[in-house]
């Protein structure tokens, strides 16, 4: 790996990464005062504004390129106007939302709201691997009808007392979009895409037709490096002005560095309809076997906590009873469990792979190693697979249960039981927006299917906000956490570089946006 490599020439990792971050970017460095450079961890797999609840695609486009009908708050929670500048509900399964006047695209024409419904149209549409339908409108459709120029009212089949919150998970694109991923998105927001040049770098501009205020930057750069302390040397040595994500290893500067609560829940989902990973004893046995407590502090950082469900704790809903019933780690209790399902005829040693995304959270590859050892050590068949994002990305959105069927896609039919190393961000405020893309038996990124907890699912989502919807939400979890149909690792934290030069400070949104308008020059 680039750190031993490191030190096996004695040289520091700070000062090759600097060397580094100039030979890679100085020569071809010649950008306005007013434009930034943004370091990301990946290369966004995308530029289609369908895929902007992707992180890696999401801090380029969301509200920069592509803007949403309602902007969330990450410091309340409070909902904000952007497209739409005001809505109210008509009946249980109708919102009416007003739009803003004036607003073009970057390409001069206007916003209409037959706009507006291509624009949904392609994101929802089920031929085509979006994360906006698979993440936030998983199982759940929308009708945009038009009621005026500036009018539009948006129906669900089923009562949704909270769409306006689920809006603001859904930027919009322009009008007759092809029904394909593309890599040249056209907005409304304040920037525009000026050009993007794959393995190396995207660059946005101003757009001239943007209806806000005119924000101080001219444009930002985006590149990538995959080595953390790269990153952070180039924002150090001025070559950078935001590195989105450093290792808390290189954290170190208090000036420079912010720790953010990045509202990702990492975890191993498990492929819970194909043996032997169908069995309970199983799945109980590969969460015995997981050292959390060895991993916390040392290959994760000290300020992530423990996860024992897919939401974090200020997400109403999260079920606090759980975290004091966590799975203990025990090699001997994995073992036995593993016992008890070969005598009942489990085939508990079939190959098994254990799927990673290279840098998908801080020390992804050391984690999965970690991980694969401690499997190994219970006497688990594992073998470790480490992708990248644009090949791990066909696994989350076909799951195994769809590969078992004849129209399978034919990258994945017919592949073993998988383990497939996951993170999930939920900074929206309701477990709606996690638990049926997960575990309803419809989903498509989901690799579960419980009918009874289906139902509770369906249940919480129709139930108005209060004391009703959180027991409902409440319940779910434990009863994923009952039939341990997941390895929950860590809710996590993120850290940034932030250069001295500008105004900007990291939030539980910066995981999944940047917003260059609230940047500024000091």
């Amino acid at each position: 790996m680039f750190r031993d490599r490191v030190r096996q020439l004695g040289i520091t990792t700070m000062g090759v990464a600097a060397l580094t971050a100039l030979m890679l970017i100085a020569p071809g460095a010649s950008y306005a005062q007013k434009t930034i450079t943004v370091v990301l961890p990946e290369e966004p797999d995308s530029l289609d504004n369908c895929n902007s609840g992707r992180s890696n695609v999401g801090r380029v486009l969301r509200q920069n390129v592509n803007e949403t009908l309602i902007e969330l708050d990450p410091n309340d929670s409070s909902l904000k106007p952007r497209l739409a500048t005001s809505w109210k509900q008509l009946n249980d399964t109708t919102w009416r939302f007003n739009l803003r006047k004036g607003v073009k695209y970057s390409d001069g024409k206007p916003l209409t709201p037959e706009a507006i419904i291509s624009s949904v149209d392609k994101a929802l549409n089920p031929k085509l691997d979006c994360n906006t339908r698979t993440k936030t409108f998983s199982g759940f459709k929308i009708r945009v009808v038009k009621v005026d120029a500036q009018t539009i009212d948006i129906v669900t089949p089923t009562p949704d007392p909270i769409l306006p919150v689920r809006l603001t998970q859904m930027t919009i694109g322009a009008a007759n979009e092809p029904i394909q991923i593309m890599n040249n998105s056209v907005g409304t927001g304040p920037y525009m895409i000026e050009h993007y040049k794959a393995n190396s770098e995207v660059v946005l501009k101003r757009n001239p037709h943007f209806w806000g205020k005119k924000p101080q930057l001219d444009g930002a750069r985006y590149v990538w490096r995959t080595e953390s302390a790269v990153g952070a040397a180039m924002v150090k040595v001025g070559e950078a002005h935001i590195a989105t994500n450093i290792s808390h290893e290189d954290a170190k500067d208090q000036k420079t560095d912010f720790a953010y609560p990045n509202s990702e829940t990492n975890y191993l989902r498990i492929e819970s309809l194909v043996p032997p990973l169908n069995d309970k004893r199983v799945r109980q046995a590969l969460n015995h076997a997981v050292d959390l407590n060895g991993l916390h502090g040392a290959i994760i950082p000290k300020q992530a906590m423990i996860a024992t469900q897919m939401v974090i704790p200020r997400i109403a809903g999260h079920n606090h009873a759980l975290d004091k019933r966590r799975f203990e780690y025990s090699p001997a209790k994995a073992k036995k469990l593993l016992a008890d399902a070969k005598a009942a005829g489990v085939k508990v040693d079939t190959p098994i792979d254990l799927i990673c995304r290279i840098n998908q959270w801080e020390n992804t590859t050391e984690t999965c190693e970690a991980i694969m050892a401690m499997y190994k050590n219970v006497g688990l068949n594992i073998k470790l697979k480490m992708l990248e994002v644009s090949q791990w990305v066909q696994l989350n959105a076909h799951p195994n249960k769809g590969a078992l069927t004849p129209e399978a896609d034919a990258n994945i039919k017919g592949r073993g039981p998988i383990l497939l190393g996951h993170m999930h961000d939920n900074n929206v405020g309701d477990p709606v927006f996690s638990m049926y893309n997960k575990y309803g038996c419809k989903s498509q990124t989901s690799s579960h299917c419980m009918p009874e907890l289906d139902k509770k699912i369906a249940a919480a989502t129709e139930t108005p906000a209060g004391p009703k919807r959180v027991k409902l939400w409440e319940e779910t979890m434990a009863m994923v956490h009952e039939n341990a149909l997941d390895v929950f690792m860590f809710h996590m934290v993120g850290f940034a570089r932030v250069s001295p030069k500008i105004n900007f400070k990291p939030t539980a949104a910066t995981n999944s946006e940047v917003l260059l308008e609230q940047i500024t020059f000091k």
